[in-house]
């Protein structure tokens, strides 16, 4: 009797401790994802189409998201991200770009799982741009430190290919599907021959390059951005000629193009981003704004006067004519220009598993307790019945 006692006082704690949890768990708040808007965006990855997902990186973090709506994605927990790229063919392929480090890394499921390739250096620095020739299976990765790295995708793995050593960070990289590539830093621009074995630099622009734009047509179309001509287009990046019709750039005049950008899913509409110099020895420039193409170029009209401030950096909305965010030179806040929606709502999703219910998880474990001990009493009191039923059958001897 003594130890069923013990066991039926431990139930009723057991218990009463399982209700008390249980009560205390209920009243924590549930944590739910929080909403904040893109406000450091560093690069961005148009869709390949109209229907897939580009990619942001805001903040040493990468983002997917169509329109208005953006989603964080898993990286490794060490990495902060830089740089981002899209493989436009199938499977698509997503590449990030570390800046801690000389390595990208690359995921085939929509950036949920990632593998590492570090480039074979012996140098520090971190990644500044990728371009992906999806066709011929080449990456190409520019750094701050340590000029190009060309890489093969042989299936399993990427193996080094080639490597451009400069002597300038690399600002920017394009690569199109017929293996011509052009890499940009500060002040000098290269063109790939060979398919990136070896390069050569571009010297016959008027002024130095400023902004890189590559639309997949058949054959590719390249489009170079000046410091002081407007810009410029070439379908082999050897021989260019002028598109500057509607961008208000006159001979004698000084039109600075802050950035270029392409729709991927309409190869044909193109955004410039300009500005005006004036005068040589105290230079002064002023913003003009965003003009948008339907041509591939050959006619610009004013999508967004901005005088105020110069735009740095074009982010198109893939298949929505006349669709763009802008980076400017005093936010890195998306800014919707044209018909693009006014509000880039980011969904956060957590980076690492949510934190355990700990008092949850308590009042199941006593409760379990609970159980257990009943279990023990039941089976002790038919125990203890079945010796008493056992004693009553006995014979009665005289």
């Amino acid at each position: 009797m003594k130890i069923r006692t013990i066991l039926l006082t431990l139930i009723t704690i057991f218990l009463l401790g399982a209700v008390l949890a249980g009560i205390v768990s209920a009243r924590e708040p549930v944590r739910k994802a929080e909403s904040v808007r893109l406000s450091n965006v560093r690069d961005y990855s148009s869709a390949p189409s109209a229907t897939g997902f580009a990619y942001a990186v805001d903040g040493g973090l990468l983002f997917a998201g169509k329109g208005t709506t953006w989603q964080r994605l898993p990286t490794p927990s060490t990495l902060i991200v830089n740089a981002v790229a899209v493989s436009s063919q199938q499977p698509e392929l997503v590449y990030i770009g570390a800046a801690n480090e000389l390595a990208i890394y690359v995921s085939s499921d929509a950036g949920q799982s990632w593998m590492k390739i570090a480039l074979a250096t012996q140098a520090i620095g971190a990644v500044t741009d990728i371009a992906v020739d999806g066709v011929n299976r080449l990456i190409y990765v520019g750094t701050d430190t340590d000029g190009v790295h060309r890489l093969r995708d042989v299936g399993s793995s990427m193996i080094a290919a080639g490597h451009l050593l400069l002597d300038e960070p690399v600002e920017e990289i394009v690569a199109a599907s017929n293996g011509t590539a052009l890499v940009r830093t500060t002040w000098h621009l290269y063109r790939a021959e060979e398919m990136g074995l070896r390069w050569v630099a571009v010297e016959n622009l008027p002024s130095p390059a400023t902004a890189l734009a590559l639309a997949q047509t058949t054959p590719p179309t390249f489009y170079v951005g000046t410091a002081s001509s407007g810009v410029r287009m070439s379908q082999d990046g050897i021989e260019w000629q002028a598109a500057n019709a509607g961008l208000g750039f006159t001979p004698g005049s000084q039109l600075f193009v802050n950035d270029l950008a392409v729709d991927p899913a309409q190869p044909s509409v193109v955004y410039a981003a300009t500005s005006l110099v004036f005068g040589s020895t105290n230079a002064h420039t002023t913003a003009v704004g965003v003009a948008m193409s339907s041509d591939g170029a050959a006619n610009w009209a004013s999508l967004a006067p901005m005088s105020d401030v110069a735009v740095a950096m074009l982010l198109p909305v893939s298949g929505e004519t006349g669709a763009v965010y802008a980076l400017t030179a005093a936010s890195r806040t998306p800014l919707a220009l044209g018909s693009a929606p006014q509000t880039t709502t980011v969904a956060t999703l957590e980076s690492t598993p949510a934190a355990p219910n700990v008092t949850g998880t308590l009042a199941w474990v006593l409760a379990a307790l609970a159980g257990f001990g009943l279990v023990v009493v039941g089976v002790m009191e038919l125990r203890q019945r079945g010796s008493v039923a056992g004693a009553a059958e006995l014979p009665v001897t005289a």
